[in-house]
């Protein structure tokens, strides 16, 4: 499948943010942590190791909401690229007060052979 997306030409189905992260997608998204890993470990990021993404999908993907934009990239049924943007929000602690985060957070990893993703 190929279409356009903005300027790039793209051949890879995606899924967009208005779906949830689940268990079994942070599973593909470590299977590709150990593929970078294996192939260009200079390449991960600490947010994109194996036990990283559990962490951090474990604790947020229930409270961040709406604010917690993802993607995930594929080329056929494996998985090539993801993204994930923590936008600033407001956040209710448990204790009722409110803050607000102000700044913004991104984390992706691509694998090397699909490194035309990373203009998207």
């Amino acid at each position: 499948m190929v279409r356009a997306l903005g300027a790039a030409l793209a051949q890879w189905p995606t899924m967009d943010d208005s779906e949830l992260v689940t268990a079994a997608d942070v599973q593909l998204m470590q299977d590709l942590a150990r593929q970078v890993t294996a192939a260009r470990p200079d390449l991960v990021n600490s947010d994109a190791s194996v036990g990283e993404l559990a962490w951090i999908w474990g604790k947020g993907h229930a409270s961040d909401g709406g604010s917690w934009r993802r993607r995930l990239w594929f080329s056929g049924a494996e998985l090539v690229a993801w993204g994930w943007a923590s936008l600033p929000r407001r956040l209710r602690r448990n204790d009722g007060s409110v803050k607000d985060v102000t700044s913004a957070y991104l984390a992706h990893q691509v694998h090397p052979a699909h490194s035309g993703l990373l203009d998207e």
